[in-house]
């Protein structure tokens, strides 16, 4: 792997950051896929269209809605989809008119008739990816949604032109990928995206899932065969051009900690963020805890304090340039207008993470303000911000999405708004 140097910090800056409950009612009973309001730590939960700002949620463990903040402290809902199994990525075209890719596979694909509301909408079935999907959409409006397990599935639909199929494609895996997130900058595709295996053994543990049922109220358990998921390697794919030379992809492993694994037990990887800055550079965030653990998720049985986050810069199609960001599990990154970039990083194991924590950039990657902590009002799961890659409008702030954590109070949704200094 590559020389990852520390960054180095200086002076920092104090943010002002407000926070507002959007609701206390998403979906939490249920686990697995759904009822788990902030499943799918790849995709976009939030985006902001000019003045207005979305977040979408689970609405009762099966279905999703989307939230339009109507003025401060309070947001309308839309109606909610049909059951999904998934979560779901929001977008947000030129004209201002948002966009929900969920469903099975991002085989939904929903389209809100007029900017600033989120009553009215028409769901179709145009073009199917694969599981644990990302998606993205670019200034000429053509919306690229990727998955996967087996292999990278993608398609590509005209947004701009009543969502009509422009391209699709497929590249196989040697073994199962996915959480693909996913950037398309003009015709150049970006995805990232880590293993997402089991490996089925007498010798490993097995795992046990306690969920409610939906239909009698009664606790229940499941248990699974004996095994571990692997999560070895994270891999950046990149295609020049999806409508000229849509087979062209290249990809290369950005991170791999497949040397610890001995004897079951072994280290593991995330992919956490991918950004295009307003120079065309490519940004990957991702974390590594190299701590041996023999846990069906290895995290489960890792001391967090051994996790370290990493951020890596090349222009499209690598090189990469890594630095290490210090003892943290993962990160967002956001850039505003004035060209800084702006961290925002966690704590704390996913699901479950105790503090967040902010740091600004310039152009000099190797130095960083010194992080502070940002408070919450409890602990959280996956933390998203407004991105570029969804198709937010690139603001002088930072909007945030985040649940309660896993199991305890996910049904709690939170939106903050940071104000860099």
């Amino acid at each position: 792997m590559p020389e990852r140097k520390p960054v180095q910090y200086g002076v920092p800056i104090r943010p002002r950051f407000t926070i507002e409950l959007i609701t206390d009612t998403a979906g939490s009973k249920q686990t697995g896929g759904s009822g788990a309001s902030c499943w799918g730590f790849n995709q976009s939960n939030i985006v902001r269209g000019g003045d207005e700002i979305y977040a979408l949620s689970w609405r009762d463990d099966l279905s999703l809605v989307v939230f339009r903040r109507t003025g401060p402290g309070h947001w309308e809902h839309s109606p909610p989809t049909p059951p999904v199994p998934q979560n779901g990525n929001l977008l947000v075209d030129r004209r201002g008119h948002l966009h929900l890719i969920g469903g099975a596979n991002a085989s939904f694909q929903v389209s809100f008739e007029s900017a600033g509301q989120v009553q009215h909408f028409r769901l179709r079935e145009l073009a199917t990816a694969d599981s644990r999907f990302g998606a993205a959409i670019n200034g000429q409006d053509q919306l690229m949604a990727a998955g996967g397990l087996g292999r990278l599935a993608w398609y590509l639909l005209d947004a701009g032109q009543d969502g009509r199929p422009i391209a699709a494609g497929e590249l196989a895996h040697e073994a199962d990928r996915g959480y693909h997130l996913v950037a398309l900058g003009g015709a150049a595709a970006h995805t990232f995206c880590s293993d997402d295996y089991f490996l089925a053994g007498d010798q490993y543990p097995n795992q046990t899932v306690n969920y409610r049922d939906a239909a009698t109220g009664e606790m229940k358990t499941v248990e699974t065969p004996h095994g571990i998921y692997p999560v070895l390697r994270s891999y950046y794919y990149y295609c020049p051009d999806l409508l000229q030379t849509p087979q062209d992809w290249r990809m290369q492993v950005v991170s791999d900690v497949s040397d610890t694994f001995v004897d079951g037990k072994r280290g593991t990887t995330e992919q956490q963020d991918l950004l295009v800055d307003m120079q065309g550079r490519v940004h990957l965030i991702y974390s590594e805890n190299r701590q041996p653990s023999g846990t069906v998720w290895a995290a489960t049985g890792q001391d967090q304090g051994n996790s370290r986050l990493y951020h890596a810069v090349a222009n499209p199609g690598g090189p990469f340039t890594h630095s290490c960001l210090g003892n943290y599990n993962s990160g967002r990154l956001y850039q505003t207008p004035d060209g800084r970039m702006h961290y925002l990083l966690t704590r704390g194991r996913r699901g479950d993470a105790e503090s967040l924590w902010y740091a600004v950039g310039n152009e000099d990657w190797a130095c960083l303000s010194e992080p502070v902590q940002l408070e919450l009002p409890t602990r959280f799961w996956h933390f998203f911000t407004n991105t570029t890659r969804a198709g937010g409008t690139r603001a002088p702030f930072i909007d945030c999405y985040w649940t309660g954590a896993y199991q305890q109070n996910s049904n709690q949704v939170w939106y903050g708004r940071l104000d860099p200094e």
